[in-house]
């Protein structure tokens, strides 16, 4: 027994030594992710930061696992049938991270009832990228000092930091690490075919079960694989096994999850604006303290690829190393010198200067050069853009463009060559000028790289190291009552809910804590028009275990329909069976429309008071972009200082203008109608106030007189 103690002993001690830089990089990747990010989000049972997210991708990606969580089994093991019932889609279209969602779904009946993973895989993911950046730079560096700089130029690579939290799974770029470790590490292991199949097979399902937009990313760095495996290991077919292993995995994984039984739009559009700028190596968009703003488009914010300053320093060094190399007769050999990455030597084979050789003593070259070249040609996407100019617009044959467009933010795939960067920057010209200058160099320029991007961490560290409580849009009491004392099972979207994302984030955390579905949700694909059928079919029947949620500015819809109304937090619930307790309104209220005054959606140039609106000289109040059949309207508001006024209604997006009839405007009253000859699906009645002081409204309505 106490032999085996020794030598478990030893190959932990062996295993720590051997590996002490990747553990250490690992540790201060986890160091830095506490730096940015606090560790509130740690806490499983803390959900409430994620359903406060600005930007909502983040509530998608929890309510996405929430949903999943609480679905019942299904195969594919992927599938959900409660968040756009009767569809069944994908937690995949959800980007809740799929083989962490599965793994925690397998074990939900130990679970708190409010559990969530997303912090621990971001904590994973930055001591993944410190790991795996330290094992890729220790092929070429000799010291254990530059070894951890250069690790942890992938941890402050503004690329990797900037999606952690925004489209979290997008933030998992350890996988193209992976891949450019097979080649970094192909002679020692994975020249070994079994070992590369292996490895890319399991690097597949990854991609797969992770977020897909790494598949075509991590095939680019497949390719020049097969190339090295085909030339450098002398192979035929067998070349072509890792990319059957990576293939067949992928697909595989994406089957099991539900990838290909959703029936959800594969492609997207917007293939050409997604897309990756000339400039993005060097422009911050708004990362640096040092480095200004350079001009691109608004859509090219998938394309963001700046290396950071002390990154950018780091390449110009080793540009200058090279130069003078190649300047200096002596190093002029016909390639790269040993060491200099990422171009290693390669003995030139006897037969001489045939193709064959060629290619065999510049195998290094070729690899990194054909996956740099093929993720700038996909990242630009067939609109090559340098600031905001257009340099070329290449045509695309329809089956191409559709292909791409499976692939729409075509910028995201500039990642690997980012990463190619970062490495030959770090260790290139390290012989040149000695050990420890170079590793003093890489001190600085890591240090610069950290002052650069400084301010965009604090600003990270501002929204996420702090304790959220989240506020439903949905506080009524009526929604309790309708999940615990009616047989309602399902909550249909009569109005576009899914466009006003705090909303349907609200219906989606509440109808997964009562179990009950929603007919739709925020996916990163469409369900190309399946859920107006269902709903169609839903208002056909009005079945008892429905409730519809209309628009309180589309409540003239509801009375096309035999259903009992309530008005609950803005919105409008009917159902056929009455809802327990609830007070149900009267077909008369569906006629009128009441501005809600505590809300400053609809004013310009205006502010919210307990009075209600004060519009300031020249502002104006808007909307509600009435759904309004044809008939007469009768437009009423209240208030004080109404003398000086300009009344303007009309619908079609402004096109259509309404004259107001019986017009009658008082110091306190202004009161009109107006004729509608047709439907109007956005009308607008709006008030400015052409007068030198304040005018105030209290109130303010839209009713259907005719």
């Amino acid at each position: 027994m106490n032999e085996m103690k020794t030598g478990w002993k030893k190959k932990a001690i062996e295993f720590l030594n051997r590996n002490k830089e990747m553990i250490v990089c690992a540790l201060l990747g986890a160091a830095v992710f506490v730096f940015i990010y606090g560790v509130h989000i740690l806490d499983p049972c803390y959900t409430d930061w994620l359903l406060t997210s600005e930007d909502g991708d983040l509530t998608q990606h929890y309510l996405g696992w929430k949903f999943y969580r609480h679905a019942p089994w299904r195969f594919p093991f992927g599938m959900i049938d409660t968040m756009a019932y009767p569809n069944e889609t994908s937690v995949i279209f959800t980007d809740s991270i799929p083989w962490f969602a599965f793994i925690f779904k397998i074990f939900r009946f130990l679970l708190p009832v409010r559990f969530q993973y997303f912090g621990w895989f971001g904590i994973l993911c930055f001591m993944l990228q410190g790991g795996i950046g330290a094992k890729l730079v220790k092929k070429y560096v000799d010291s254990v000092p530059g070894i951890v700089a250069g690790g942890m130029f992938f941890v402050l690579s503004p690329v990797f930091i900037d999606r952690m939290y925004w489209m979290t799974a997008l933030a998992g770029h350890f996988l193209c690490l992976l891949g450019l470790m097979f080649i970094v590490y192909y002679e020692p292991v994975y020249k070994n075919t079994k070992k590369a199949v292996k490895g890319w097979g399991i690097l597949g399902m990854l991609c797969g079960g992770i977020h897909l937009y790494f598949l075509p990313m991590c095939g680019v760095i497949l390719l020049g694989f097969v190339l090295l495996d085909a030339v450098k290991g002398r192979k035929k077919w067998k070349a072509l096994l890792p990319l059957g292993s990576y293939l067949a995995a992928a697909a595989g994984t994406v089957f099991l999850f539900g990838g290909f039984a959703s029936g959800m739009k594969a492609g997207n559009d917007g293939l050409g604006y997604y897309s990756f700028n000339l400039n993005g190596f060097w422009n911050p968009q708004g990362w640096s303290r040092y480095w200004k703003d350079m001009p691109c488009t608004d859509s090219q914010y998938e394309g963001f690829g700046y290396l950071g300053l002390g990154l950018l320093v780091l390449c110009l060094w080793a540009l200058l190393l090279r130069v003078g190399g190649w300047l200096d007769r002596k190093n002029l050999t016909g390639g790269w010198r040993k060491g200099d990455l990422p171009v290693q030597e390669h003995p030139a084979d006897s037969a001489g200067g045939k193709a064959g050789n060629w290619m065999k003593n510049h195998i290094w070259g070729l690899v990194w050069g054909l996956i740099g070249t093929l993720t700038l040609l996909a990242s630009v996407s067939h609109v090559v853009m340098y600031g905001e100019k257009v340099l070329f617009e290449f045509p695309l044959p329809k089956i191409l463009y559709k292909a791409w467009s499976v692939f729409r933010a075509s910028g995201r795939l500039i990642w690997p060559l980012v990463y190619l960067f970062v490495l030959g920057a770090v260790c290139a010209g390290r012989k040149k000028i000695g050990r420890r200058a170079a590793d003093l160099m890489l001190l600085v320029c890591l240090l610069l790289q950290f002052a650069d991007i400084r301010g965009m961490l604090a600003e990270k560290n501002e929204i996420y190291n702090k304790r959220d409580v989240y506020q439903t849009l949905l506080p009524s009491e009526g929604w309790a009552v309708i999940g615990n004392e009616t047989d309602v099972e399902h909550i249909c979207f009569v109005s576009e809910v899914v466009n006003e994302r705090k909303q349907l984030f609200s219906f989606g955390d509440y109808a997964s804590d009562y179990g009950l579905t929603l007919s739709n949700f925020y996916f990163a694909r469409s369900l190309e028009g399946k859920e107006i059928e269902a709903r169609d079919r839903a208002l056909a029947e009005c079945p008892s275990d429905t409730v519809f949620v209309f628009f309180q500015n589309e409540k003239q819809k509801c009375l096309s329909y035999p259903l009992n109304y309530y008005e609950m937090d803005g919105l409008v619930v009917g159902c056929s069976k009455p809802l327990g307790s609830l007070e149900p309104i009267s077909g008369e209220d569906l006629a009128i429309y009441r501005y809600n005054m505590g809300s400053s959606r609809y004013l310009n140039n205006a502010e919210v008071t307990e009075e209600g609106w004060v519009i300031h000289s020249y502002g104006n109040s808007y909307g509600p972009y009435l759904y309004a059949e044809a008939g007469r309207y009768r437009v009423t508001a209240t208030g004080s200082g109404m003398g000086a006024v300009d009344i303007k209604c009309y619908y079609n997006h402004g096109d259509n203008v309404l004259e107001p009839q019986n017009l009658a405007v008082e110091e306190n009253r202004i009161c009109y109608e107006v004729e509608l000859t047709e439907l109007a699906g956005d009308l607008e009645c709006a008030l400015w106030n052409i007068g030198g002081g304040d005018m105030l409204v209290e109130s303010l309505m839209i009713e259907k007189v005719e």
